[in-house]
């Protein structure tokens, strides 16, 4: 992997990490349908100005965008129960690390396997992510994993592992450069709020949203990191051919969240998390050399 997508990244890792934390005690908001308003209303008439006036993105890659957007709603559905149902510092890495497994075994079913190297990191990523959960190793039993939380977690990283897989195919068809990729991801944030919205409306899940213009400055301040964080891994998606070991090197972000969810939130089981996290960076850094 080149230094240059190695940067973008890493970059993206800590924008991903830090919209994370800002929203992670907002359990009775519904952040996400908060994230794609304020993407509709800001950046949407920028996009389509650009869809007007450039080569298009939207007309190029149709079907890519839709799913991609699905999955993403799958996704969110997926982080807001988890989120609610156990603490930041078990849902954010099982629900991140998760889908580096499934998008590899994708490769391998398309004909195109990791390498031993890549291998080996994309199993210490795995491995650490199972410990972290964790606040003591008595605890690594089934059932402590297999929970109603746990399914949620399932369901938000089988919607990583799938935008990832779509994503990346869409791209190929595209010409490489951050426009093209910003205006991939805003498209794709719009449709799967959109596709999230009517979701819960099926489901008649309440919805609730910030009730005055000041409250809406944490909706605005995310959809800045997030959307931020995923242009930046498109564009590398274009840089590097293999999505496993672009996800995977992603997982920085895992490292992040954890020390912050131990030290900032003094969420439990530091002592053991943390040398986990550190497993997880030593998987990173082989997938670099990979």
């Amino acid at each position: 992997m080149s230094l240059y997508t190695l940067g973008l990244v890493l970059l993206s890792a800590t924008l991903h990490a830090s919209w994370n934390l800002l929203v992670r005690d907002q359990r009775d908001l519904n952040m996400f349908i908060g994230i794609s308003i304020v993407g509709t209303v800001v950046f949407m008439p920028f996009t389509l100005a650009f869809e007007l006036f450039a080569p298009p993105v939207l007309t190029a890659v149709p079907l890519n965008l839709f799913f991609g957007g699905a999955f993403l709603a799958l996704y969110y559905f997926g982080m807001t129960h988890s989120y609610r149902g156990g603490d930041f510092t078990v849902a954010y890495p099982l629900a991140r690390a998760l889908p580096v497994l499934m998008v590899a075994c994708a490769e391998v079913v398309m004909g195109d396997a990791p390498t031993w190297l890549g291998w080996l990191g994309i199993l210490l990523i795995a491995a650490g992510s199972m410990v972290v959960p964790l606040q003591s190793l008595r605890e690594l039993k089934l059932a402590r994993y297999w929970n109603r939380t746990t399914v949620w977690i399932l369901t938000a990283a089988l919607g990583i592992a799938g935008y990832t897989v779509v994503d990346q195919a869409g791209l190929r068809h595209l010409p490489n450069g951050l426009p093209f990729a910003m205006r991939y991801s805003i498209l794709e944030s719009v449709i799967g709020g959109a596709i999230y919205f009517l979701a819960l409306q099926l489901l008649r899940e309440k919805i609730v949203l910030p009730r005055t213009w000041g409250d809406w400055r944490l909706p605005f301040i995310a959809t800045l990191l997030l959307f931020g964080s995923y242009s930046l891994i498109l564009w590398a998606f274009q840089s590097d051919d293999r999505a496993s070991y672009v996800i995977g090197l992603r997982q920085v972000s895992i490292v992040l969240g954890v020390v912050a969810g131990a030290y900032l939130f003094h969420e439990r089981g530091a002592r053991l998390r943390i040398p986990a996290a550190l497993v997880i960076t030593v998987g990173v850094i082989l997938l670099s050399l990979a």
